[in-house]
């Protein structure tokens, strides 16, 4: 029995043999299929990104046209409005009564009985909801695509290195890049982009990108790292502005490139207005200068690409930066609150370069982005906890009015025309640092405080030369109010010193608010 046992598994054994062979053939035979294929795709991305640079550059050889500059915008001065410090009333001591006159007995007739007239009650304020102007900026957007996936060839590459704010940038360059721009006209430039469409330059292109993600870099942010890049590459040349404005339109940028007599320029597109940079107007669409240079005669190409994605000035979440954290700072309330904040210097530096912005041609529309911009983790970390500790099991217009006291009365008031020669918001983290703080600073930070630690929504509340807030409770809170989105969001003011939630600054009616809506 045993040997006929063995005589079946001797003879089945070819044919499992045969079975794996079969099985290990069919997927290498998948496995292969799938790598061609890979193959195929990004052999046909690399030819459509190809023949779109081909064609840009071509459409660049064209006359380039010039286009009268715009004047930087500035943001309206606003009017001063010194901080106003509210007084509780002192209560009042009850008068005394008049005497009363004794009645006149009459013998036997009983006093006629008087009628008592009703006790005067303070009438309980009237709560109006008003419907606010209002103004919605634009959802956050992810990262523009690029024009097409890229992946390098496998060959050696040179790093390129640069510090970014405390963070090292590596960036792969050709061995042999010799980009230079023989002359500064229309073929030069088109030759000199041809050159950097080249395959080589794919290493630059994929590189860019990565940093891009790895580092969590915004539109801006983006932008000024290749900045940095291509200066550190080619010095600061006209060389450096077209490998900037190159690796931006294959990162899915609207740019457009303008030449005067002797220096060439990257404009760039942007879904807000910014302020102190001079514009060109090209097909209805702004394009802003970001040398930063003014009063420029140009001639500019309208070459573009498809799909290219105009410039998003919102931070929804901060660059990844090296940490380089200031000194700590505590920061106490006339109530006794304490806390305390350290911020890492190479953000307040990256903050110093952003420009300040509006949607759609209104102003109030610029502290939005501030508002909207989160704090670093490790400022987070510091300063919250003590915070939180303080307002454990408060009800939630406890809660708000310890974090509004705190706001009014920990930091000192500063003027921006003293300070900065100009209007100057600050992101909630910049107030943390500097010394002095306005309206609008106060503001910004007081939103960011109450969305993180309590939860609820909030607005900015624009009043002609005075930023204030507006806190939608969960729960019945009395105060003065306004309605927006079926929501009653009751007025609370950092900059009102002292006053407590629901109490507007004299002098400013919410009638005339204008509502700033925040995500």
């Amino acid at each position: 029995m045993k040997k006929v046992i063995l005589n079946i598994l001797l003879s089945a054994l070819p044919l499992a043999v045969m079975a794996q062979t079969s099985f290990d053939d069919f997927r290498k035979k998948q496995q292969a299929e799938y790598n061609q294929f890979k193959k195929n795709s990004q052999a046909e991305y690399d030819a459509f990104r190809k023949r779109m640079n081909e064609e840009y550059a071509e459409f660049m050889r064209q006359t380039w046209e010039a286009f009268p500059g715009h004047e930087a915008e500035k943001p309206v001065k606003e009017k001063t409005l010194p901080p106003v410090v509210y007084e509780e009333p002192e209560p009042q001591p009850a008068p005394a009564p008049a005497p009363q006159p004794q009645p006149i007995p009459q013998p036997d007739v009983k006093p006629a009985l008087q009628p008592q007239p009703k006790p005067i009650e303070n009438p309980k304020p009237v709560q109006i909801a008003v419907k606010p102007k209002v103004q919605v900026v634009p959802q956050p957007q992810p990262a523009p695509e690029p024009i097409a996936p890229v992946k390098p060839k496998e060959e050696p590459y040179k790093k390129v290195s640069v510090g970014y704010f405390g963070t090292i940038i590596t960036v792969g360059f050709p061995m042999n890049d010799n980009l230079k721009l023989r002359a500064l006209n229309e073929n030069a430039i088109a030759d000199a982009w041809k050159q950097l469409s080249d395959s080589k330059y794919d290493i630059t292109v994929s590189t860019v990108l990565n940093a891009r993600k790895a580092n969590a870099l915004c539109d801006w942010a983006y932008m000024k790292m290749l900045q940095a890049v291509a200066e550190k590459q080619y010095g600061k040349t006209n060389e450096a502005v077209l490998a900037q404005a190159f690796l931006m339109v294959q990162s899915g940028y609207r740019v457009r490139m303008g030449m005067s007599e002797q220096k060439l320029y990257m404009l760039v597109a942007s879904q807000y207005d910014i302020f102190d940079y001079n514009y060109y107007v090209l097909d209805g669409t702004k394009f802003y200068n970001v040398s930063g240079d003014k009063n420029v005669s140009m001639q500019i190409t309208q070459a573009k690409y498809d799909k290219e994605r105009s410039l998003s000035l919102q931070l929804t979440k901060l660059p990844q930066l090296g940490s380089d954290p200031t000194p700590k700072r505590t920061l106490t309330s006339k109530k006794g609150v304490t806390a305390s904040s350290s911020v890492n210097k190479n953000m307040i530096d990256f903050f110093n370069t952003y420009p300040q912005a509006c949607f759609g041609g209104d102003q109030t529309t610029r502290w939005a982005a501030y508002a909207n911009t989160p704090m670093e983790k490790s400022v987070k970390d510091m300063l919250y906890p003590p915070l939180k500790k303080t307002i454990g099991g408060m009800n939630e217009r406890d809660v708000v009015g310890i974090l509004l006291n705190w706001v009014q009365t920990a930091f000192e008031y500063g003027y921006d025309d003293q300070i900065w020669g100009g209007d100057r918001a600050f992101f909630a983290q910049e107030t943390l640092y500097y010394p002095y703080c306005d309206c609008e600073d106060r503001a910004i930070l007081f939103s960011r405080l109450v969305r993180d630690l309590v939860g609820l929504d909030v607005v900015l509340l624009y009043y002609p030369g005075h930023l204030a807030t507006a806190v939608a409770f969960s729960g019945e809170v009395n105060g003065d109010y306004l309605t927006y989105k079926g929501k009653k969001y009751v007025v609370c003011d950092p900059t009102y010193i002292n006053a407590g939630v629901g109490r507007t600054m004299p002098g400013h009616s919410n009638k005339q608010a204008q509502v700033i809506a925040l995500k």
